[in-house]
């Protein structure tokens, strides 16, 4: 029996929803050595973590580290790592379900809005994110190995996956207007975002970031993803498809 090909379009929009979606990953560093505590692994050698994520505007990883974290030192003295992503929940057999693994390189963060988009989406992190052994990092993605579940696996280019960073920046500058806007003069709409577009329940509703492909919704301690109909690029794009999703919120079909 031949095998189905991948269609790479479905399969970049599936990695970006899981990049959009996951608020965890499995972190591979490579061994730096060094001494024999808890703090060096052994060099050469494969070491792998559980790590918080969020995901910036282009869909790229951020991280909150500890320097003093073996991960942490290990990236110092290599920055080349690979981050997997868990879409397999559900599923009777998680080898069934989607998963990506990101190869590239982490390296701190330049642009401080990426640390408080983290914090956004990990507000419990607040708690230690100002230690003076916590630094916010980034994921330059290089490549992208996706599996869709039997026989469906193949490599993605970044462009395949990630939003285009002109479109991303965009975005990045007017997020942190919309969302105080949305949330001050339009917290109805946000709430019937959530209860009539996503059909969930709850009723203190915020919303917490904006990217090209949609928004971010906090209910409680859950947050909630919301796609756009169409990417947005710009102040003009982006309120459009907000105005548009408040419609569709008040007047459903």
């Amino acid at each position: 029996m031949s095998r189905r090909p991948e269609n790479p379009v479905s399969a970049g929009a599936t990695v970006r929803w899981l990049l959009r979606t996951s608020r965890k990953a499995a972190l591979a560093t490579i061994g730096g050595g060094g001494d024999e505590s808890p703090y060096s692994s052994p060099r050469g050698y494969p070491a792998t973590a559980l790590t918080a994520v969020a995901a910036a505007w282009d869909g790229s990883p951020i991280l909150l580290l500890s320097q003093l974290a073996v991960h942490t030192r290990n990236l110092a003295a290599d920055s080349r790592t690979s981050l997997l992503f868990d879409g397999t929940a559900g599923f009777a057999n998680p080898q069934a379900g989607p998963r990506a693994s990101l190869v590239g390189r982490i390296a701190p963060a330049e642009d401080e809005r990426l640390g408080e988009r983290y914090l956004a989406y990990h507000p419990d992190a607040r708690l230690y994110a100002g230690f003076g052994d916590f630094a916010f990092y980034r994921m330059e993605v290089e490549n992208v190995h996706f599996v869709g579940g039997f026989a469906r696996a193949m490599w993605l280019a970044p462009r395949k996956v990630l939003s285009p960073k002109g479109k991303a920046a965009q975005i990045a500058e007017i997020e942190a207007g919309v969302i105080a806007h949305m949330n001050a003069d339009h917290a109805d709409a946000v709430a019937l975002y959530g209860t009539r577009l996503l059909g969930k329940r709850g009723k203190r509703w915020t919303m917490i970031g904006i990217d090209p492909d949609g928004c971010d919704l906090r209910c409680g301690k859950s947050v909630h993803r919301l796609a756009f109909d169409q990417p947005v690029e710009d102040a003009k794009s982006c309120r459009e498809a907000i105005v548009a999703l408040a419609k569709k919120a008040r007047n459903p079909v």
